[in-house]
């Protein structure tokens, strides 16, 4: 079909009549013609009528529209599902999911040639991946079995429509049980059916095969939640807390044990429990505690006895890593409140490895209430036990502490335990210790009058800040840095708020004072001594917690790691340690693993210029020294970091050793992790229809919908039977659109006005 049209400029048509009127008029301006016959003036008009006329054209700018209309090709897009799931039961008759989707597609092998003869058939198996089909005039043949390990429905979905950018869908149709069991899916698959709408504005049709969660389907019992690793000390109680998901066994005993393997793959048996569940699918928590006798490296493995009708059983287990240190240290902490010191001194013990802080607030309202014969905790349990290596006491009277506790202190570190009393208005002597057994422990001298009662806080008793601190003979309490840089590090380290006032040192053996204030009183701050057996510190400060928040962290750990340490008697674990550390332990097939090592001294500063060797050591490696494979770290800032990609379920063991410059071994470390071997496809029996149907409520608007199996086939008979849709093209020709219709028209024009000149010239008017 074709019309014409016009263009004027302006996009007016009267602008094109007023300039033709006004060119019409021009012409009653006549020019002087002589004599000039009557014939050759009327020729003289015509020419200029026609230059008129060119111009009025060249206004209008005339258009010649053609439309056509062109069949629009469109494409339906089917999938079906080839993963291993499809071969459960489907829930109609003795058919397995598998059989019945073969069924339906056999049965709809008419109306997708039917499909294949009128529009664009693109027919799709898919698993963890998505493979073409090919299917000439709607004939394919579908796999003897599904053999897919994983379903990943949303990147499917979207790699089948990725060929389709700028075309026409005018439908995809799904097939499969609708569970999505893939690891780590690159597309969500939500976001892929709103791509669908969003992109295509194309219906999504959802069949579903098998039935929806029935307990009779789907009985199973999982170990679903435990923590991927422990680390606990030598004879310390452990509690391992797992969480099993129970289907299809309700009101019944299930058998739950733990286990311990060593490094040699002996298992040791360490509980079992009976747990039941009075719903179905309900997780039940179980417990389990171990106290480990021998340091090392240990996996714990809870599992559950498997149940008859269990479709899987390898997710009826669960490992876990455990590694148990030697001489590990535990710290008692105990205030009258929460203290920016206590809190960072906390932190600060807690990042050692091998220290365990345990910290107790005492309320000193307690006091207020009539506590005074007694205490508000009793702490005579833990130390009958042993359970402590060293004691802090910050800012608490001993009137709240109580003197059956103060003594069973005072006790406790005559027989070797440290103890450490820090700087508050209620520590020392104004803590009313003078004459208590912890008072005689400690290695200051305390003026009686620090205990009497005062209307108002005595400033006598404490010291103004801002105080510097300086060491005194060397120690390794205040050796933060080597050398003599060590002296100029600590007074360079933010000062003290305030501190308390010691009236005194003790004239003792074994005591010294390790910290004092500036010239010229040179008060001291920090005073080591020694109580029979054990060894005490005297520390004047509270706040300490100015360094990590002045940057100076690793020196603030390092100095509260060697005080805990020289109380303990334990100078000797200030050594060199190589490290390696992994973000998880469990992994799926597939997954990276994130690794970070490298070399640090016993405060945590980084060793610089270390070399670190990393290999790999593959299933099969631990204990049979299976494959090594060198593994490539980078160095970043203080740390080695790198990462490795895992396929093959099994055991890995990551081994790094570190040498200096020199070529002298620091030390090595190693980190076990696991990586399932799960039958996810099966981990579920139970289909999942939710999930198809709210892929196709998606597409609603457009028509997408959930579709029974039975009605597949007369749903592909109507796609194929709509009516062909038709683009609609125009052409267009304008009057000088291109270069060639331009000078035509130019030539035109200057034609006639040439005709003119000459004629002029010939019969002499010019």
């Amino acid at each position: 079909m074709s019309r014409l049209g016009a263009e004027p400029i302006f996009d007016s048509y009267a602008a094109v009549l007023a300039i033709g009127a006004g060119l019409l008029l021009l012409l009653l301006v006549r020019p002087q013609f002589g004599p000039l016959s009557m014939a050759r003036q009327l020729t003289f008009l015509g020419l200029r009528l026609g230059v008129i006329a060119l111009v009025l054209v060249a206004l209008m700018r005339p258009t010649w529209i053609t439309t056509m209309r062109e069949p629009r090709t469109s494409a339906v897009v089917v999938l079906f599902d080839t993963s291993r799931s499809m071969q459960l039961p489907s829930g109609r008759e003795s058919l397995s999911r598998w059989q019945a989707q073969a069924a339906v597609l056999g049965q709809s092998q008419a109306a997708l040639a039917a499909l294949a003869n009128r529009k664009e058939l693109r027919l799709y198996s898919y698993d963890s991946k998505l493979t073409p089909v090919a299917a000439p005039g709607g004939q394919f043949v579908l796999p003897e079995s599904p053999k897919g390990e994983q379903t990943d429905i949303g990147t499917a979905l979207a790699e089948s429509l990725r060929p389709e950018q700028g075309q026409r869908v005018a439908a995809l149709v799904i097939m499969g049980d609708g569970s999505q069991t893939a690891f780590d899916p690159l597309v969500e698959t939500h976001e892929a059916a709103r791509k669908l709408r969003d992109d295509f504005a194309a219906p999504l049709y959802a069949v579903t095969f098998g039935p929806a969660g029935d307990a009779a389907q789907s009985r199973d019992v999982a170990v679903q939640r435990l923590d991927e690793q422990f680390t606990v000390f030598v004879k310390n109680e452990l509690l391992v807390r797992a969480v099993l998901r129970v289907r299809g066994y309700v009101k019944q005993d299930l058998p739950v044990s733990l286990a311990l393997e060593n490094e040699q793959g002996q298992h040791e048996p360490i509980g079992s429990r009976t747990v039941r569940s009075d719903e179905d699918g309900r997780q039940i928590e179980v417990e389990f505690s171990y106290t480990p006798q021998k340091p090392g490296r240990y996996r714990l493995i809870v599992a559950a006895e498997p149940q008859p009708g269990e479709l899987v059983v390898k997710n009826n287990r669960l490992d876990a890593y455990l590694t148990v240190l030697e001489g590990g240290l535990r710290v008692l902490y105990l205030d009258g409140e929460k203290r920016f010191e206590q809190k960072f001194l906390r932190q600060a013990l807690n990042a050692s490895p091998d220290i365990e802080l345990d910290d107790r607030i005492i309320d000193r309202r307690a006091l207020s209430r009539g506590v005074t014969g007694g205490a508000a905790i009793d702490l005579a349990a833990d130390l009958a036990a042993g359970k402590y290596d060293a004691f802090i006491l910050g800012d608490l009277d001993a009137k709240a502490l109580g003197p059956d506790n103060i003594k069973a202190l005072a006790d406790a570190v005559a027989k070797g335990k440290g103890l450490l009393m820090i700087g508050g208005r209620a520590s020392f002597g104004r803590g009313h210790y003078l004459g208590t057994p912890l008072g005689d422990a400690l290695p200051i001298v305390i003026d009686p009058l620090e205990g009497a009662e005062f209307r108002d806080e005595p400033e006598e008793f404490f010291l103004k800040g801002p105080i510097t601190m300086s060491p005194g003979d060397p120690h390794s309490i205040t050796r933060l840095t080597s050398g003599a840089g060590n002296v100029a590090l600590w007074r360079s380290l933010p000062p003290l708020n305030w501190a308390n006032k010691f009236a005194g040192v003790k004239q003792a053996p074994g005591v010294g004072v390790l910290l004092e204030g500036p010239p010229p009183e040179k008060r001291p701050l920090l005073v080591s001594g020694e109580f029979s057996r054990g060894r005490t510190l005297a520390f004047a400060g509270e706040s300490t917690w100015l360094w990590p928040l002045a940057g100076l962290e690793k020196e603030h750990r390092r100095f509260w790691r060697q005080v805990i340490l020289w109380l303990v008697r334990r100078d000797d674990l200030n050594r060199d340690d190589v490290w390696i550390r992994l973000e998880q332990r469990r992994f799926n097939p597939g997954s990276r693993v994130q690794i970070a090592a490298g070399a640090r001294t016993a405060a945590g500063d980084p060793i610089a210029g270390v070399k670190l060797d990393t290999v790999l050591v593959r299933p099969g490696g631990i204990g049979t020294e299976g494959k090594r494979e060198p593994v490539k770290l980078a160095l970043d800032k203080d740390q080695w970091k790198g990462s490795l990609t895992v396929e093959t379920p099994g055991d890995y063991l990551l081994e790094t050793t570190a040498t200096t410059a020199g070529g002298q071994k620091l030390g090595t470390a190693r980190a076990e992790f696991l990586v399932f071997d799960r039958d996810v496809e099966f981990s579920n029996p139970a289909a999942d229809p939710d999930l198809m149907a709210s892929l196709a409520a998606w597409t609603k608007d457009e028509g997408g919908r959930a579709v029974p199996p039975e009605e597949l086939s007369k749903l592909l008979q109507e796609l194929a039977d709509r009516p062909p849709e038709y683009e609609e093209r125009e052409t267009r020709w304008k009057l000088a659109g291109t270069a060639t219709d331009a000078w035509v028209f130019f030539a035109g024009l200057v034609a006639l006005l040439s005709v003119e000149w000459w004629l002029r010239k010939r019969w002499g008017l010019v």
